[in-house]
C-alpha cells in the first residue's frame, strides 16, 4: 500500500487522479482537448495540401525516381557488387511510364533444410511465448504475432496454397509505387488533420518537407535492405518481411512524425 493518505473529498480524488508521482498535476495532452482553428485562414490549409500533393506526382519521373536509382545503386555497390539495379517499366491508365528502379536479384523457394530450421525456430517462439509470465505479456503476444505471421506466409509454399507468386523485383515494385501513393496522400491528409489547427504557415509547411523528405529516403533503403534480405533467407522470408516491415512501418512513422508536429507550440501560446 501507499504511505501517502488523501483527502476523501470529489475535488482531493479529482487532484489525486491528475497528480504525477511527484505531486505536480498533470494536464490532459492537447491531443485530447479541442485545438483553436485557424477561422479567418481556411482557404490557405485547403491551398497548401493540393499543391504539395501536386509538387510530389510531377517530381515522381525527374525527381524521386532518379534519386532512388541513385540510393539502391549506393548500397548495392557496396552490400552485393555484382548486382545490378534495373527498371521495371509501370504504366500509369494514362500512358505515363514510371521506370520503377529495383535491386535485380533472386531468391528460390524454402529448400528441407530451410523447412526444417523454420519449423525449429516457430516452435521454440511459441514455446517460450507460452512459459512467459504475466509481467511479460507484451513480449508474448509480439512472439504469437510473429509466429502467426510466419505461419500464414509459409502456407503459401505449401501444396494448398502453391505457387508462390512473387518474386523479389516484383514485390519491391510493388511497395516502392504504393510508397509513392503514400507521398501523394500525405499532404492530404495533413490538410484534413493539420493544417486547420492554429499552427505557424511555417511549421506546417516545415512538418509536411520533413516527412516528405524522410519517405523519400527511407523508402528505397527499407526495401533495398529487405531485397538483400530475402535474397539471403529465401521467398519464405518475405511474406513476414511484408507485414512486420513493409509499409507499416512507414506509416508509423508517418504518424510519429505527425506527433511530433502536434507537440509544438501553437500561434497563440
Amino acid at each position: 500500500m501507499s504511505s501517502t493518505t488523501f483527502d476523501e473529498g470529489r475535488g482531493a480524488q479529482r487532484d489525486a487522479r491528475a497528480a504525477g508521482w511527484r505531486g505536480g498535476i498533470i494536464p490532459a495532452h492537447r491531443g485530447l482537448r479541442i485545438m483553436p482553428q485557424e477561422r479567418g485562414r481556411r482557404a490557405l490549409p485547403l491551398l497548401l495540401g493540393p499543391v504539395f500533393a501536386l509538387a510530389v506526382f510531377f517530381a515522381i519521373n525527374p525527381v524521386i525516381l532518379p534519386l532512388w536509382a541513385a540510393i539502391e545503386g549506393f548500397w548495392c555497390a557496396r552490400a552485393v557488387p555484382t548486382v545490378t539495379v534495373i527498371r521495371m517499366g509501370y504504366v500509369l491508365p494514362w500512358g505515363v511510364s514510371l521506370p520503377v528502379p529495383v535491386p535485380h536479384l533472386g531468391a528460390s523457394g524454402p529448400s528441407h533444410l530451410a523447412w526444417a530450421v523454420s519449423v525449429l525456430l516457430t516452435g521454440v517462439a511459441l514455446v517460450v511465448a507460452l512459459v512467459l509470465r504475466r509481467r511479460h505479456l507484451p513480449l508474448s503476444l509480439a512472439l504469437f504475432t510473429l509466429v502467426v505471421v510466419f505461419a500464414i506466409g509459409a502456407a503459401g509454399f505449401t501444396p494448398v496454397l502453391a505457387p508462390f507468386p512473387y518474386t523479389i523485383p516484383g514485390y519491391i515494385e510493388s511497395m516502392l509505387l504504393m510508397g509513392l501513393v503514400l507521398m501523394f496522400v500525405t499532404p492530404l491528409l495533413f490538410m484534413a488533420i493539420y493544417y486547420p489547427l492554429d499552427f505557424g504557415l511555417g511549421k506546417k509547411i516545415g512538418l509536411t518537407l520533413y516527412v516528405l523528405v524522410w519517405l523519400a529516403v527511407m523508402l528505397p533503403c527499407q526495401f533495398c535492405l529487405q531485397a538483400f534480405a530475402i535474397n539471403e533467407l529465401g521467398l519464405i522470408a518475405l511474406p513476414t518481411l511484408f507485414l512486420l516491415s513493409g509499409l507499416l512501418l512507414d506509416v508509423m512513422g508517418l504518424v510519429a512524425f505527425y506527433a511530433w508536429g502536434m507537440s509544438w507550440r501553437l500561434r497563440h501560446e
